[in-house]
Parts: structure tokens; C-alpha cells; sequence
């Protein structure tokens, strides 16, 4: 209060004093310096006492904003590719023989086992041949037997006789397996367990080598194949984790790569990788799916909302952060410059810049400037 007195003293003293039609030019100079070093002192004066009032005035209204505190979390990032479910156990069958077919034993849906009996061709001739083959062998043992007991035993007749029956019988034992082997063949069975998910074939018609028949599916050995973009061949590696989402199907499920290609596709510049699927429930061979692929972790980044990250008309990028006002419950905005890294899922790492327990302005980011006064709301 002195200092206003003081100052307002000075302003009276050179009013008091003003210029007369005697008044030299050095007499108007220096009347005109103190005038100006009058009007300094009370801009300085003035801008204390507005602090001042400013400080008391608890009716002044300040824009109110949300905070953050950057704390240390796990950052991910990952990309994304396209791929196919892919199935070691889905193949089609196939009759070895060619023939008509006589029945079909499954159908459309339904599970099956190994080994179970699925189609069978006709083979009535097979089998009659079978049967007088049968006959002949049985004539062809009790020949060969005589003949070997009088000449082992008692050397009666002659050898050639004995070696006569023993390959006429030989030669049959071997047309009878031969001809059993060819009705197998006539038949198709399963190789593996699961699903029957195709008949080709209808009873009556021709069916052969040439041809499937049926389509037999096991989905417990499912995986993901997909194609990724040489740029990534460093970041990608067996066990490397992903998500598989299955955008048909509304569901995603996480997974790992099991192999990774050796190999840079000519065409494209890929290389393939199969993903697991440790959860198949009604996954389908050759559904398409997106795999979410992590290239890259931070169990300890110092992470905020991208949408907090702005740059100035140089392509600088800063946050505002807050500095408390002591004994008050303001805070001061300041502009806080920060080095980027990668971005994911809409949140940004900083690599430099800001340090843990740092507060900054989240919503009304957009909206303050340095040096503003703000309240946390």
C-alpha cells in the first residue's frame, strides 16, 4: 500500500509541475522522463494488484478439464493378415477298383470311426471266383498232402509228382489272396476318425480311381494358414502370439504361430506361416479369418490416448501437461514436448518426454494453451 502511495505521490509532484510557456526544451524532456517512468511503475503496479485480485476473487470462472496420470503399462502392438483354416484330416476318398456301386454305409453328417466300412462296390463276381478258387484250393491241399506223406514219409511215387501238387497248391493259396486283396479294394474305409462331409458317389453308378467318392473331415487338427508381408519377416517367428478373429462366426480366439515359411513368395512378396487353433468348435476348413499378429511388447511404456498427442506447424508433437498452483486448486497448462513411438488400438507409446506421475490434460485438450489456468472436473 506504501508503494501506491508512493507512486500516486510522484504522479501529483510531476502534474504540479507542468509545462509553462517559459519552459526550455531540456525543462520538457525531463518532465516528459518522469512522466514515462511514472507510467511503468503503475503498469508493474497494476499488474500486481490484478494478481493479486485475481488470487481472492473466488468468483472468477476457469475452464475445467480432465486429467490423466501416465503411469507405466504393458504396450502391444500388432498387425494384421489374412488367412484360411486349413485341415491335415479333410480328404477325399477314393475307390482303388473301378466297379459299380453296390452300398453306401454313411451318409451326409454322420461321425465315423477308423476303420469303419463306408462304401462297397459290387463284387458278386469277384466273389464267385472267389468261391471256385475256394473249392479248387481245398482239392489243390488234399492232393498236395498225399503226395507229400507217400513221398516224404514212405518215398512212394516220384518227386516231381510231390513238387507238381505242392506248386499247384501254392499257386492257388497265392490267386485266393490275391483276389481277397482286390474286393478289399472295393471298398472304402476310414482312414481316421470324423465327419463325413460330402457323398459323391450314388449306388448304381460307376465309380473308380478317377473320381471321389466321399469327403471325410477331422476339424481337432485344425490351424490357420496365412500369407505375411516380407517387410515383417524380422518381427515374426514361431510362437510369436496372435489373435485369430472369425468375423463369420463373431468370435475371436488367441493362438500362436507354429511355423514360419522359409520361403518370399515371387508374386506377392509374402512368406506363409500356419497360426494354431487351440479352440475348433465349428470352425470349417477353408473359412476365412483375420489373424492379429504381435509384432512388438513393452511390459513397461509410458502410453497415453493419441488422440492427447498434437503437433505444432513444424510436425513437433507435444501433450499439455499440468503444473500445480500452490495453495490453490489450479492448475497452470504447459505445453509438453514428447517423441512418438507406435500406435495401436487408438492409445500412442512415448518413448521421450514424459516421465511416471506426470498429469496431463485429457478431455479439453484441445481447447487450453500454455500458460491458461484450468480446474479439474
Amino acid at each position: 500500500m506504501k508503494k501506491v502511495f508512493f507512486i500516486l505521490s510522484s504522479i501529483a509532484l510531476v502534474a504540479c509541475g507542468a509545462p509553462d510557456d517559459k519552459s526550455t526544451m531540456t525543462d520538457l524532456k525531463t518532465q516528459k522522463e518522469k512522466l514515462v517512468n511514472s507510467k511503468d511503475s503503475i503498469n508493474i503496479l497494476l499488474a500486481e494488484v490484478d494478481a493479486q485480485l485475481a488470487a481472492l476473487d473466488t468468483t472468477k470462472v476457469y475452464d475445467v478439464v480432465t486429467s490423466l496420470e501416465v503411469t507405466p503399462d504393458v504396450f502391444l502392438h500388432y498387425f494384421d493378415v489374412f488367412g484360411a483354416v486349413e485341415a491335415d484330416k479333410s480328404i477325399n476318398l477314393f475307390t482303388t477298383a473301378s466297379g459299380t456301386v453296390d452300398k453306401i454305409y454313411v451318409k451326409n453328417g454322420q461321425r465315423v470311426s477308423k476303420g469303419q466300412l463306408l462304401l462297397s462296390l459290387d463284387t458278386d463276381l469277384m466273389m464267385s471266383s472267389l468261391a471256385e478258387l475256394e473249392t479248387g484250393l481245398e482239392l489243390a491241399k488234399t492232393v498236395f498232402e498225399k503226395q507229400q506223406r507217400l513221398w516224404m514219409d514212405q518215398q512212394i511215387g516220384s518227386e516231381i509228382q510231390y513238387l507238381q501238387a505242392k506248386n499247384t497248391f501254392d499257386g492257388l493259396v497265392q490267386k485266393v489272396k490275391t483276389l481277397k486283396e482286390q474286393i478289399e479294394l472295393s471298398e472304402i474305409r476310414a482312414p481316421f476318425a470324423g465327419s463325413i462331409d460330402a457323398v459323391f458317389a450314388k449306388v448304381g453308378q460307376l465309380a473308380g480311381p478317377q473320381s471321389p467318392a466321399l469327403r471325410l473331415v477331422n476339424t481337432s487338427g485344425v490351424y490357420v494358414k496365412a500369407d505375411v508381408p516380407e517387410s515383417y519377416a524380422n518381427r515374426v517367428h514361431v510362437g510369436t502370439p496372435a489373435n485369430v478373429v472369425f468375423t463369420s462366426m463373431d468370435y475371436e480366439v488367441a493362438a500362436e504361430v507354429l511355423q514360419v515359411g522359409q520361403f518370399i513368395q515371387v508374386g506377392n512378396r509374402t512368406f506363409s506361416i500356419n497360426v494354431s487353433l487351440p479352440e475348433a468348435e465349428g470352425v470349417k476348413p477353408n473359412q476365412m479369418v483375420h489373424v492379429a499378429l504381435q509384432d512388438y511388447k513393452n511390459d513397461q511404456a509410458l502410453s497415453v490416448p493419441a488422440s492427447l498427442v498434437q503437433q505444432d506447424v513444424e510436425g513437433n508433437d507435444f501433450i499439455y501437461s499440468l503444473k500445480s498452483i500452490s495453495g490453490t486448486n489450479r492448475f497452470k497448462v504447459q505445453k509438453t514436448w514428447v517423441t512418438t513411438g507406435l500406435t495401436f488400438n487408438g492409445i500412442t507409446e512415448i518413448v521421450t518426454g514424459l516421465e511416471s506421475g506426470t498429469i496431463i490434460v485429457d478431455k479439453g485438450s484441445r481447447s487450453v494453451r500454455t500458460g491458461q489456468q484450468v480446474v479439474l472436473g
